[in-house]
């Protein structure tokens, strides 16, 4: 019992000393609505954005996430369709699919470089060549995944959950469909130890009501 106790008072001046430290407006804000039956952390990127993929380069911020919080928390990461046009469609779609054949982690940097860096990739058939290369899959899997009506089902689910937040910009994270990460302004005061205080405060949000 006396140990249970400690662990709790130890969790309270933790979340309490967090509290104090981060602060809305600056380090996140508030979501005007709050958003029912999401994930707890939804995470928002397009690989049309350059700070999303300095964000990746940088800090690995997709498997910060995964590597530091809780297994149990759900995690989802969406692509946003509104950059790019039909471009940015198609990237949507290319990333749906990576998640369904599990393939993320080998195409996410591939295309951020093909896109931001070396601009080779600027059209469905890049995609595609880029994609076959790097996962080893087959030219018959991928047209049947791309050709999938699972797939269109999955990516109107992707706009809805997207639509509900009336999401605008990116690189974005919603924590507990309440609460909006400022990525640019948290790096800005964190500089040196961003990764450190960017889980810290994804934690304090996931326990904030």
């Amino acid at each position: 019992m006396k140990k249970i106790l400690i662990f709790l008072c130890g969790l309270f001046f933790s979340y309490t000393t967090l509290a104090l430290e981060f602060t809305n407006t600056k380090e996140y804000n508030i979501q005007k609505k709050y958003v029912y039956n999401t994930p707890k952390i939804m995470r928002f990127f397009s690989f049309l954005c350059p700070y999303c993929y300095k964000l990746e380069k940088t800090y690995d911020i997709r498997n910060l996430i995964r590597k530091k919080i809780d297994k149990n928390i759900s995690i989802k990461t969406y692509h946003v369709s509104f950059l790019g046009g039909e471009f940015g469609k198609i990237l949507t779609k290319t990333w749906i699919i990576a998640e369904q054949m599990g393939v993320e982690e080998k195409i996410i940097m591939p295309i951020f470089k093909g896109i931001q860096e070396t601009h080779t990739i600027n059209n469905i058939n890049n995609i595609k060549k880029i994609f076959i290369k790097k996962t080893g899959i087959s030219v018959e899997k991928y047209n049947q995944f791309w050709n999938s009506f699972f797939i269109h089902i999955l990516i109107q689910k992707n706009n809805n959950d997207i639509n509900k937040i009336q999401l605008n910009y990116v690189p974005t994270m919603l924590v507990n469909g309440k609460y909006i990460i400022e990525y640019s302004t948290l790096e800005e005061l964190f500089k040196k130890n961003f990764s450190t205080k960017y889980i810290q405060l994804v934690r304090f949000l996931l326990l904030k009501k």
